[in-house]
């Protein structure tokens, strides 16, 4: 842990992923730095850190475990895809019931638990709270904040974003944050996106031979939310969701359900997609491809 948390503030920036657990992870790490929000690098939707690799040793939290050129610090929860090279650190929590907060928090154990409660509560629900890095964070105000902290990555800027990470750095406690004058743009975010979910949940699956598919148009980032509802409703068929609108040119798709690795049954369909495609969690995965790709990824799940 000594050599994570000194490669973490050595780091030249710190790079969190936008929802609750990497922008929680961010905030441990820039207040641990002396930060503030402003320091963090942010990427907007259709960027990552393998498209447009930070400067220097990035401190990657959230990303997922994958092939990076050059020197970084890596926290992450996700399955790993690649192994560290000689000039990364890595520190893994996969195979726990754990978030990158919570692994951020375990480095860092001078920083408040409710941040690695927001994380974690924003990643695994509230057994988010039995984790003992969050032992203590209060219950109410945190389960208030997550959705808060979540709205603004799935609307169409960084703005947002960047106001929630401000609020988690700034404050001591989530009331102070939710008091917060500033967490009324969050409230418009979570209104935004809420007025078109509840347009776009209507939208009805067709039901294939191997999965159902749910496909709609929305600037806002709900793919994976209208795949996880419909899985519920279609066990065990998987259901693959698919947004046209999210990023011009491209189809962005979760997949939700079914039985095994998702994965598997994407790279199977696939095998020679490369880019963003069938990474994260065995059980929760999907991508960004172009039109054409999608349609012959549909023609081979049938």
């Amino acid at each position: 842990m000594e050599r994570v948390r000194a490669a973490l503030l050595e780091a030249d920036v710190v790079v969190p992923h936008t929802d609750a657990d990497g922008l929680a992870a961010g905030a441990l790490a820039l207040r641990a730095r002396g930060e503030q929000a402003a320091a963090a690098a942010l990427f907007g939707r259709g960027e990552n850190p393998w498209t447009t690799p930070p400067a220097g040793m990035p401190a990657l939290l959230d990303w997922g475990v994958r092939a990076f050129a050059g020197p970084a610090v890596i926290v992450d929860h996700h399955a790993p895809e690649a192994e560290p090279t000689a000039e990364q650190v890595l520190l893994s929590g996969f195979g726990e019931d754990t978030s990158t907060s919570a692994l951020m928090r375990r480095v860092l154990p001078d920083q408040p638990a409710w941040l690695a409660a927001v994380g974690a509560v924003g990643d695994l629900g509230d057994k988010g709270f039995a984790l003992p890095e969050c032992a203590g964070a209060p219950k109410t105000a945190v389960r208030k904040l997550v959705p808060l902290v979540n709205a603004p990555r799935r609307g169409p800027g960084l703005d947002g974003v960047r106001t929630a990470l401000a609020l988690l750095v700034e404050h001591d406690d989530p009331k102070a944050a939710l008091a917060d004058p500033r967490i009324a743009e969050l409230e418009a975010a979570r209104d935004a996106w809420r007025a078109d979910w509840e347009r776009v949940r209507r939208t009805a699956p067709a039901v294939g031979e191997r999965v159902a598919v749910v496909r709609f148009s929305s600037s806002y980032q709900l793919h994976g939310l209208t795949a996880q509802m419909w899985a519920k409703r279609l066990a065990p068929r998987p259901v693959l969701a698919a947004n046209d609108g999210y990023v011009d040119g491209r189809v962005h798709f979760s997949i939700r359900g079914g039985e095994g690795d998702l994965r598997e049954l994407l790279r199977t369909a696939l095998p020679d997609q490369q880019g963003e495609f069938a990474h994260g969690h065995p059980r929760a995965t999907g991508g960004s491809i172009a039109p054409d790709e999608f349609e012959r990824l549909l023609d081979a799940l049938k």
